[in-house]
């Protein structure tokens, strides 16, 4: 998930979740309220009720038809219940057909009043003492608040109503602060993207920030870094002409040398042949170390240079022949059934030196690893591919070691003797990597090792 849309995300529950907190709030506190001055108008009429009848005074009859009328509407047509209780008793002379228990008459006597709610009916008793009568009296006014029910469906309404429209206002505006909070990371990533090994002098800047913030000081410390990649790949870079200069004159000479000393004996001579290999080797060691100097530069570039287009059947049969010349014992088979009728099909365009190397290594792996066994090359393609395959019925590689195959110098567990130096693979590995070509290696140990190479076609 991006950081945009966790950020969106992260900021629309939070807000969501404090309105519905508030809305939640609100609703709650209004309907107590509502609820609590319906009890008060009941109460009131309870009191004038009781009041009247218990006094039986004119100016409290006249009061009483007039707080009836004025309430009458809110009170949606109540009633008013008169009960009686025997004096010095806590129990009511007949229980009527209300809801409370009796408890709650109890209750009322005890401490003067009491309220009671019962679905959206509303209970208010009062307690009189009665001197003019031989009971006392409890005025139960009962009611329903259709007034402050519509407003607390009105205000609810109104909050649901209104907490969509801020929710998708927040939404809005989330995406929009998203933007403009990760805008100075999207201008990094920018200018990163320009930055490659052949101009590492570009140095990141942002107008959205200052030195000071946090991402003044990523583009501080990217920069720095930056600036130590130059001077290492500048140092690299140097080191790779020296070498160069310091490997090619050495093997000049060997292979002048060897040249020389070929042309002045006869070709019977027992050392001419040795001489003629020295010559030969020489020269492709020169090649070898000139190809692995281009591929060093092409890191730094990450490209390839001097592309053209090859025939992989035939390079893979020029491979064969000069591991053949060097190995006498070598045995290898071409596996063609699968090739297409016009050979153009199996031309990709490569560098055809570092192509040499690397499936000369694959090769020359499946044979040193082998176990003297034949090695195996299939061929195949498809409308976009061409897949070659490698195999060998050798010391396979331990599933253990596996991970570890396309590390520099790293070589697996069971090779004992066999002389290596934990670079082929890798190389070869890079090679493809520049061509966008994939490499896949498949084995176990005792049983062998596949390695298939995929390879786009050239469309033409």
């Amino acid at each position: 998930m991006k950081i945009r849309t966790k950020i969106v995300l992260l900021f629309s529950i939070i807000s969501t979740l404090l309105l519905v907190v508030f809305a939640l709030y609100v609703s709650y506190f209004t309907y107590d309220s509502l609820q609590t001055k319906f009890f008060h108008r009941l109460e009131e009429n309870a009191v004038i009720v009781g009041d009247h009848i218990v006094n039986q005074k004119e100016e409290n009859k006249e009061l009483y038809i007039q707080v009836k009328r004025k309430y009458l509407k809110q009170l949606s047509e109540g009633t008013d219940h008169l009960l009686r209780v025997v004096k010095g008793s806590d129990s009511i002379r007949f229980k009527p057909n209300l809801p409370m228990p009796m408890g709650f008459y109890k209750e009322v006597i005890k401490n003067g009043k009491g309220r009671y709610m019962h679905n959206e009916t509303a209970f208010v008793a009062v307690f009189f003492k009665d001197r003019l009568h031989h009971d006392n009296l409890i005025v139960v006014s009962e009611g329903v608040d259709d007034y402050g029910h519509d407003e607390q469906r009105q205000l609810d309404r109104t909050l649901i109503t209104g907490g969509f429209l801020a929710i998708l206002l927040i939404i809005l505006m989330s995406f929009y602060f998203a933007d403009r909070l990760l805008k100075p990371i999207k201008d990094i990533n920018s200018d990163l993207g320009k930055v490659d090994i052949a101009n590492l002098d570009y140095r990141l800047s942002s107008k959205f920030s200052n030195a000071k913030d946090e991402l003044g000081v990523l583009i501080a410390n990217l920069n720095s870094m930056l600036s130590r990649l130059d001077i290492s790949v500048q140092s690299q870079q140097s080191f790779i002409g020296n070498a160069s200069h310091s490997l090619k004159t050495p093997l000049t000479i060997i292979g002048g040398e060897a040249e020389l000393a070929r042309n002045l004996i006869p070709k019977e001579h027992e050392a001419y042949y040795s001489l003629e290999t020295i010559a030969k080797y020489a020269d492709k060691m020169e090649l070898i170390i000139n190809n692995l100097l281009q591929l060093s530069r092409m890191g730094f570039k990450g490209e390839v240079d001097n592309k053209v287009l090859i025939r992989i059947d035939e390079l893979l049969y020029e491979i064969y022949k000069a591991e053949r010349s060097i190995h006498k014992d070598f045995r290898l088979s071409f596996d063609l059934t699968q090739i297409p009728e016009d050979s153009d099909e199996l031309t990709v365009f490569a560098n055809p030196d570092l192509f040499y190397i690397a499936f000369s290594n694959i090769i020359s792996n499946a044979y040193k690893y082998g176990n003297g066994e034949q090695v195996q090359v299939a061929i195949s393609c498809d409308d976009l591919n061409i897949t070659i395959k490698v195999f060998d019925k050798g010391i396979g590689i331990p599933q253990k070691d596996q991970p570890h195959i396309f590390t520099s110098f790293y070589r697996a567990s069971n090779v004992g003797d066999i002389y290596g130096n934990g670079l082929g693979l890798v190389l070869a590995k890079n090679i493809f990597d520049l061509h966008g070509a994939e490499l896949n290696l498949y084995s176990a140990e005792g049983q062998g090792t596949q390695v298939v190479v995929t390879l786009p076609k050239i469309a033409f």
